[in-house]
């Protein structure tokens, strides 16, 4: 029985790949684990959990950001377009999502004691700059993505010599 044994490079793949589920769904995890209960109709809770989550974000980021490495050196072209237009997807999401934040600073600005208003808007103006910041990293990744698996053409394979075996 023979078993394939995979060397080089390759060999370290599946391990990356691994690692960079990790660093995405842990602190996803983490995150949706303080947040609870919801209770997305109280204007105060939206904003310390979109402000939380500005936290989280870096992580995360790192993840995709190896996964789509990974995905690129090991030239799995169908899986960097798939995490391409998946980080383009949540984008998007997070677009409208620190829309809805802007919506809610505003609201709770006029709400905030005056000696607390300084602390607020420091927190508000970190937590939407790292909400920015992580759109366009994102976005960068989903159009970078797209362009090299979509438009790139993979290396010709050299051709293995023949033996030749006879007299």
């Amino acid at each position: 029985m023979s078993h394939k044994h995979t060397e080089g490079p390759e060999a370290l793949m599946p391990p990356l790949y691994f690692v960079a589920l990790l660093l995405v769904a842990t602190p996803l995890m983490d995150f949706v684990t303080s947040i609870l209960p919801l209770r997305t109709g109280d204007i105060e809770w939206r904003f310390a959990s979109v402000g939380l989550l500005s936290g989280f974000l870096l992580t995360p980021l790192l993840g995709v950001a190896l996964a789509m490495a990974v995905a690129h050196i090991a030239t799995h072209r169908r899986f960097q377009r798939v995490m391409a237009v998946l980080n383009l997807a949540i984008a998007a999401i997070f677009v409208v999502l620190l829309l809805f934040f802007l919506l809610d600073i505003f609201q709770l600005r006029s709400a905030v004691e005056p000696e607390a208003a300084e602390a607020f808007a420091g927190a508000a103006s970190k937590a939407v700059i790292k909400h920015a910041s992580f759109i366009v990293a994102l976005g960068m990744l989903g159009w970078g993505g797209l362009r090299v698996s979509r438009w790139s053409v993979p290396e010709p394979r050299r051709k293995q010599a023949a033996v030749i075996v006879g007299g």
